[in-house]
């Protein structure tokens, strides 16, 4: 053992902190740089070869690390493989939600420091302290400066008692001022400007108060938004019974809904199918209009799988939270389409409130009124009729969840006013109301007034309220129109609003400051936002302070909205740094067309270049939506026999169109489109149009600047009413400016060319048998230059990828750098697979029984009753492909048409096979589109070819007619009917789609280890190809018994991406020509040996090798390495929820703000920890590891004494000595042996959570893995054992392993381990009858052996707590056991030992 002297490091940083132990021999000290250690005192050399494997998840990294033969490398007695957990990053959008809230607010109080200086000095000469009273008048008496008790008035002859009795509501007041033009106290004046500047209403509708007021202009703009968007087209027929029906306040919500439906057109409707996607389109239009709940997906046509809700109506409560966000989020362009359909909804609710007035506060007073008098009338009801509980329960209930307290927020008792928790909505007020209603039988001189109330109810226009929610649709031009009015009365008495400036009158300014809006264009005006290096880009013309009034002469508009247009502009997809194109691009259009259109088949044929060409200029540059009727409709002028089944390539119709184009042509510039010099233009135009959507008066701005002489008024109107959102994501330079060429023929093209000039799509294009993927790399490598220094800014920082995967690539590039330096050299190959980041893993929306029951609603057979066949079966049943398939095929044989007897078949009778269409040997496609149930016997000879034509001719008829009834699908079809042989170029396709990874994700990461690792070869791994490894040797996985898995499928990813690369030699065209005629079988690799050279890479076992021995005895090992992500939190101080007052250990809201008064925080946010001495009651020292919030560190950072501070004076602790400080979130203890993770504290304990993975034996682990995808897909059945998979024996034993564990492992010591709860409840959990509740309750016992931060399980069954095995440790007793804080290195390969008791 090398003992380092002090002169060996005496003029050096690295100083030894601890001792490292690698196993019983090896003794290392530790160095708090690891690059030093690693690098210059490890005394073996590594420097092999090695393979490097990588499973990059959202929340972990797994990795292995191998030499050529899959033996894992073993270092300083650590086999090298591991998993990296860490909590997945957010996508920022709760956090920009709650900073648009602040923002808001800070607005607001902006607005109305304005006005106060406005009328700071008249007021002051009336009332010296009004503006100090007003801004105290939350606090008690006896901490306001004043002294006074009103915040309003306190003059002799009128205070506050006065001014509400004369003015009970804003409303009134505003509409007295309106009304009457007599002099009025200012202060009256301010309260009201006050009131409107705090509420000034929406900015969503463009225009006047009369436009506002014009349905007809809102519902013109919600049709031209669907209609740009959608294929099919909307039109109302009668604009004014529209009007009608939405101002009935009468009329039932579902009877509106049938009126509006009558008044809209949808076409197309030429076919059933058309009608009936019309019919739904209008349904669910018209629902969302009148306030019912509507299907978005069932309105654009599209199943919307990104998000969750896809029925909802406008008045829930996560509408505005939850649902649009999402829809923003994931489908921006129907996100505008749903807005203008609320302008619609929005309009019919303020219909409503101004209930024919002209102004709102007329109509509030009048709704005030009516409310008094409804609450008369049902009061007196109620009284006569309920027994008095009931009413009192009521009216005067405290505890009440939807009483008439809740409705209101408050509730009147004893002379005291008590503020009330408001109903979840007005709706569950209308309904609990409606329920006591029903309950009254009532004399016949009160049934028609009963029954008044009951349809006031029903409509809920009974006890209208002043603020509510409908509040929210409430215009800016309404509240705009009352402040005008009040200034224009104001002025005559109050000479001070007419005082002039530059920038206008004292009035005008007022009227400013309602009307301003920052555009978004130019971004925070606040200097901080730059100087703190945050989202800034605004130039100022002059400096200044920025007012709404002199806003055009301080901001540089124009320079601020050159800098937002390349903050914007999103980049592109495979050139780094290069500005995407619109989605509405001519160039882009251009492209999504012929992508396309180059997939179109006849009879399984492409078509010819020429023909494509034709169809282009003949079809896509003449109509705005091409339909695969169309498509048919051309192609039979050249063949007569088409069919529509002949056709595909195509899903019905086709999606894109040259929108733009089309556009411009027909209503802006004609012909002249056709110009260069005019494209260049319209490009730049329909950036902008993209960029500024609905600001026509920005847009006009932008062309009357930029080019003047190019279009008169008239066009550029027309340009401003054009409609584009969205952004491709490819760049011009990608498709018109990098040059490939094919390989085969040497003939060069950029993309968009070669789009045009062969019949390949994009994926072709940058296939091997093209230049183009090389020449897309070469640009980047020369943009990217070096990386230099590693860390986050020079690496992962720029990526366009999303958070979550920015934080595993992160992790990713670490875990890669430690292996480096260990092994002293790069890796020989990296094999990544990475999972889908953010993306939801997509489930049938809809069941298979379901589906089938649809398909054979419309299906007469005399013979035989399917549709209660298939309603006998159940759901679960379904789950057998054979069944699905049988059918789908109508009970008979896909290849001979002969009766299929399903009893037999479900049986598991061998005579009859799923068969892959397109031979599973040539292509890897498990779907259902490309399987068939058939006799065994065709089968065998059909073996690795397309169907014969015999096969073809007798069963077309047949297949033709399920594909008529959606029993098969088009594609299936196609694949039946094709009748020539697969090319090599389909071939080749078929081995790179399982090689060539198209994610954006994958590709960033693979080019980010290209550019670190130049000695490299970095190859993708599809997830699907190590899927079918396990399934294939019985290597199932268990994501619930522990995480090992990640480290698994990292190694799998080296074994599996290995002999494929070696197996196709990374060019699967060139080994196509090379092997077409050999009897390869792309799902049979690994039954032979596969050679790459003179080297065998994979002994197979029909050449009898013996690999796959070797490496299922890798994968049955356990000694993974185990670290996770530690970190200090920040950003949000608290918990939301406040304390209410009386909380003397609650902090204060602000400062000098009692708690016990003012109510404060309860739960601050814990940021790390601190491992502390203190003196004990008895004097005696004492150790405490403890939580410190996240404000304290914030305070920390400028006065140092900040944290000993909060321990001695909030936490009440004495002569505290720090003696460790910070111990980040998740570090790792060990607790007399047992490891844990620091997870948060209160007052008395520490939280924390298990780090010990959980092994079970291969039995108990087979079990438990049934048991996850019993609970997964089959939970609301029973479970049966023949489909499960799993007996009760075998869940008695999964428990008895866990009780052993418990036992006579190292989870005999683990912090509330239940075992006495698991020794008692044995017998109980034999009893328990149900398999489903034995098999839930061993999925929650597993929660006590994860490694989660939920670490609680349900036991009551066996006589257990509802929440046991939290593991949380008293402070005291924590610290009194030997404890130590474990630092490992992102790997674990490197571990010390800090002995803190």
């Amino acid at each position: 053992m090398w003992n380092p002297k002090k002169g060996d490091y005496e003029n050096s940083l690295f100083e030894p902190c601890s001792v490292i132990s690698y196993g019983n021999q090896l003794r290392y000290f530790y160095y708090k740089q690891i690059d030093f250690f690693c690098q210059e005192w490890r005394g073996k050399k590594m420097n092999k070869k090695y393979y490097l494997g990588l499973d990059i998840g959202t929340n972990s990294v797994g990795w292995a690390v191998t030499d050529e033969n899959y033996n894992l490398y073993k270092y300083a007695g650590k086999r090298m493989w591991g998993i990296r957990l860490f909590e997945a990053a957010d996508t920022a959008a709760e956090r920009r939600t709650k900073r648009s809230n602040r923002r808001r607010l800070s607005r607001k109080k902006q607005r109305i420091d304005l006005l106060q200086e406005l009328f700071s000095k008249e007021i002051a000469k009336k009332d010296p302290t009004f503006f100090i009273r007003l801004n105290e008048s939350g606090l008690h008496l006896e901490d306001k400066s004043t002294g006074e008790k009103y915040p309003l008035f306190v003059d002799k002859e009128y205070t506050d008692i006065d001014y509400h009795k004369e003015y009970p509501t804003m409303y009134h007041l505003r509409k007295e001022l309106i009304e009457n033009p007599e002099p009025h106290d200012i202060r009256l004046v301010y309260l009201a400007c006050h009131h409107i500047l705090k509420n000034r209403g929406h900015f969503l509708i463009n225009g006047s108060i009369s436009d506002v007021k014009n349905l007809s202009f809102v519902c013109g703009e919600m049709i031209k938004e669907f209609n740009s968007v959608s294929e099919y087209e909307i039109s109302l027929t009668d604009i004014r019974e529209l009007e009608r029906i939405l101002s009935d306040k009468k009329t039932a919500k579902s009877v509106k809904a049938k009126q509006v439906a009558q008044l809209f057109e949808c076409t197309p409707a030429e076919d059933k199918e058309q009608q009936k996607c019309a019919k739904a389109i209008i349904t669910n239009l018209s629902k969302l209009i009148v306030g019912l709940k509507g299907d978005i997906s069932k309105m654009f046509h599209q199943p919307l799988e990104e998000i969750s809700t896809k029925s909802f109506k406008f008045t829930e409560a996560k509408y505005e939270d939850e649902i649009m966000p999402a829809i923003e989020e994931n489908y921006p362009d129907y996100a505008g389409v749903i807005d203008r359909i609320k302008g619609v909804y929005d309009w019919s609710v303020l219909v409503e409130i101004l209930d024919g007035e002209d102004y709102l506060s007329f109509a509030k007073v009048k709704a005030y009124e009516k409310h008094g008098k409804n609450l008369h009338i049902l009061k007196n009801i109620m009284k006569k009729y309920c027994k008095d509980e009931v009413y009192q329960a009521f009216f005067n209930g405290i505890n009440e969840k939807n009483g008439y307290g809740n409705y209101i927020g408050a509730i009147r008792k004893n002379g005291h006013t008590y503020k009330m928790d408001r109903c979840k909505s007005e709706e569950d007020f209308y309904k609990g109301l409606q329920k006591i209603l029903s309950t009254i039988v009532p004399d016949q001189e009160d049934e028609e007034l009963l029954e008044k109330l009951k349809a006031e109810v029903e409509n809920q226009t009974l006890l209208p309220l002043a603020r509510s929610k409908e509040n929210g649709t409430i215009p800016n031009q309404v509240h705009l129109q009352e402040l005008m009015k009040i200034l224009d009365n104001a002025k005559e008495y109050l000479d001070f609003l007419k005082k002039e400036d530059e920038y206008g009158t004292i009035a005008e300014k007022i009227i400013s400051i309602a009307k301003f809006r920052i555009p978004y264009y130019v971004g925070p005006l606040s200097r901080r936002h730059k100087e703190e290096g945050s989202n800034s880009w605004m130039i100022r013309k002059e400096e200044g302070r920025i007012y709404p009034w002199n806003f055009g002469d301080k901001v540089d508009v124009e320079q601020s909205n050159k800098e937002f247009i390349e903050r914007m502009t999103n980049k592109c997809t495979y050139l780094i740094g290069e500005d995407v194109l619109p989605k509405n691009s001519l160039l882009y259009s251009k492209y999504m067309v012929l992508n396309e259109l180059n997939n179109l088949k006849i009879r399984g044929n492409k078509i010819s270049v020429e023909l494509k060409q034709r169809i282009y200029k003949d079809l896509f540059c003449t109509m705005a939506k091409v339909t695969g009727k169309r498509i048919l409709e051309y192609l039979k002028m050249e063949d007569p026999e088409i069919v529509q089944e002949d056709i595909s390539g195509f899903d019905i119709d086709f999606k894109s169109a040259l929108t733009s184009y089309l556009d411009f042509k027909k209503q802006v510039v004609g012909n002249e489109i056709e110009k260069d010099h005019y494209k260049e233009i319209i490009e730049e135009i329909i950036k902008w149009k993209t960029i500024y959507d609905d600001d026509s008066k920005m847009m006009r701005r932008m062309i009357e600047r930029e080019y003047p002489e190019v279009f008169d008024k008239e066009q550029i109107k027309k340009i401003c009413q054009l409609k584009y959102s969205g952004w491709g994501n490819f760049s011009d330079r990608f498709l018109n400016g990098v040059r490939g060429a094919d390989k085969e023929t040497g003939e060069s093209y950029t993309i968009i060319e070669a789009l045009w000039k062969t019949n390949y799509n994009l994926m072709q294009l940058l296939s091997k048998q093209f230049s183009f993927k090389e020449e897309i790399d070469q640009i980047n490598a020369e943009k990217a230059g070096d990386v230099g220094k590693i860390n986050y800014e020079n690496t992962v920082k720029d990526l366009i990828v999303s958070p979550s995967n920015k934080r595993a690539i992160w992790q990713t590039i670490q875990i890669a750098e430690e292996i480096k330096k260990v092994m002293k050299c790069e890796p020989e190959r990296i094999f990544i697979e990475m999972a889908r980041g953010g993306e939801k893993e997509k489930k049938r929306t809809v069941s298979r029984k379901t589906r089938l029951q649809e398909l054979y609603a419309g299906c007469k057979d005399d013979t035989r009753n399917w549709m209660k066949e298939i309603g006998d079966r159940e759901e679960r049943e379904f789950n057998s492909r054979k069944l699905y398939l049988y059918y789908t095929q109508m009970g008979k044989c896909m290849y001979t048409g002969d009766e299929i007897d399903v009893d037999a078949l479900m049986k598991g009778n061998s005579n009859w096979d799923i068969d892959h269409i397109y031979p599973q040997s040539r292509i890897k496609d498990d779907s259902l589109d490309n399987m068939v149930l058939v006799r065994k016997d065709v089968n065998n000879k059909k073996r690795n070819k397309i169907l014969s034509p015999k096969i073809r001719e007798d069963m077309k008829g047949y297949w033709t007619m399920l594909c008529q009834k959606g029993l098969i699908s088009k594609r299936k079809y196609d694949r039946l009917t094709r009748t020539t042989d697969f090319t090599d170029e389909e071939l080749s396709g078929f081995i790179e789609r399982q090689l060539v990874e198209t994610r954006q994700s994958s590709k960033a990461v693979a080019e980010l280890l290209n550019r670190l690792y130049k000695d490299s070869e970095v190859v993708y791994v599809k997830a699907g190809l190590v899927s079918d490894f396990r399934h294939d040797n019985d290597l199932l996985k268990s994501r619930r018994v522990n995480d090992y898995h990640h480290a698994k499928d990292a190694f799998l990813n080296i074994v599996v991406g290995n002999v494929y690369h070696a197996r196709f030699t990374s060019n699967p065209r060139k080994w196509m020509k090379d092997n077409r005629d050999s009897n390869y079988s792309i799902r049979r690799v690994f039954n032979y040996d596969v050679k790459q050279g003179d080297k065998i890479v994979w002994h197979g076992s029909e050449n009898g090798g013996h690999s796959i021995d070797q490496i299922k005895k890798i994968m049955s090992r356990n000694d993974i390495l185990y670290t996770e992500y530690t970190y200090c939190e920040k950003g949000q101080l608290f918990n939301e929820t406040l304390a209410k007052k009386g909380n003397e250990k609650a902090i204060a809201l602000k400062k000098n703000l009692d708690p016990v008064k003012y109510g404060g925080y309860t739960t601050p946010k814990t940021s790390a920890f601190a491992f502390v001495e203190f003196d004990g009651k008895k004097k005696e020292r004492k150790n405490h590891i403890v939580e410190i919030p996240v404000y304290v560190v914030n305070i920390a950072k400028r006065e140092p004494d900040a944290v000993k501070k909060y321990l001695e004076e909030r936490k009440g602790y004495s002569n505290v000595v720090i003696k460790k400080y910070p111990i980040k979130k998740n570090s790792l203890i060990k607790m007399d042996g047992y490891l844990a993770r620091l997870r948060g504290a209160n007052e008395k304990n520490v939280r924390l959570k298990n780090s010990i993975q959980l092994v079970l034996n291969r039995k108990a682990y087979e079990t438990v893995r049934r048991i996850e995808k019993y609970l997964e897909y089959n939970v609301r059945y029973e479970v049966d054992s023949k489909f499960e998979g799993f007996t009760d024996e075998d869940l008695n034993n999964v428990y008895d392993e866990l009780y052993l564990k418990l036992k006579e492992s190292v989870y005999n010591k683990r912090p509330a381990q239940q075992l006495s709860t698991l020794e008692k409840g044995r017998e109980k959990f034999r009893t328990i009858e149900k398999l489903s509740e034995k098999a839930k309750l061993i999925n929650d016992m597993l929660v006590m052996f994860r490694c989660d931060a939920t670490m609680v399980a349900n036991l009551k069954l066996i006589g257990g707590s509802i929440s046991a095995g939290n593991m949380e440790v008293n402070k005291n007793t924590l610290t009194s056991k030997s404890l130590k804080l474990v630092h490992q290195s992102i790997t674990g390969l490197f571990e010390t030992e800090e002995e803190l008791v």
